[in-house]
């Protein structure tokens, strides 16, 4: 009874994390702030329908007529459609079965690489350059130590099964002395995260623009 409960609740977290993220992306990508000056974090009640639908149009109108903004549009629609289309017509059965006729297992692999090529024509555009580029020495020095979190779930993978075979074995003990190895954090990079910790507590426990102090 209990693991079962121990699931249950599991999977309700999991759903109520992924309801209130979706929740988020929706107010993050809302147009209310951008459409003449309505308030984000203002009440529903503090316009009437007519007011909020009328600024709503004169905003679009302000939009449609302004050309640098339909350009960074086009671009951004341009840049969503390379990235859903590679996605949705490398993932399609033909597609697939011609890159395992000519590919083989390499199939997965070129289908990710295309992914990656895809996203650095988006850097390359917006002229974000190298991703890593963005980060801070100390980040860089830290993620030269650190392992990726699933890890954890490769080492669970490996070990918590019913029986162990002994190249099983072999394999989970020369992969766990590997990602052990490889962990090698010292007390630069735990300083470098116990800042990085207060900094997102003092940015969280700060009031957001418009609520009460």
């Amino acid at each position: 009874m209990a693991p079962a409960l121990l699931l249950v609740s599991a999977a309700l977290a999991s759903f109520i994390l992924a309801f209130s993220t979706g929740v988020e992306f929706v107010r993050f990508t809302s147009l209310r702030p951008l459409l003449g000056g309505i308030s984000e974090t203002g009440g529903p009640g503090e316009l009437e329908g007519e007011r909020i639908n009328w600024i709503a149009r004169q905003g679009w109108m302000d939009v449609l007529h302004d050309h640098s903004v339909l350009a960074s549009l086009a671009r951004n629609l341009g840049l969503l459609l390379l990235f859903v289309g590679q996605h949705s017509l490398m993932a399609t059965e033909t597609v697939k079965a011609w890159m395992s006729r000519y590919f083989g297992v390499l199939q997965r692999s070129l289908y990710v690489a295309c992914t990656a090529l895809a996203l650095q024509v988006y850097y390359h555009v917006l002229g974000l350059g190298e991703p890593l580029a963005l980060k801070s020495p100390r980040a860089l020095r830290l993620f030269s130590h650190l392992r990726h979190p699933v890890c954890v779930e490769l080492l669970t993978v490996l070990w918590v099964v019913p029986t162990m075979g002994t190249d099983r074995l072999l394999l989970a003990l020369l992969l766990t002395l590997y990602l052990g190895l490889a962990h090698g954090l010292d007390q630069q990079d735990l300083r470098y995260l116990r800042t990085q910790l207060q900094r997102k507590l003092h940015l969280l426990s700060r009031p957001q623009e418009g609520e009460a102090e």
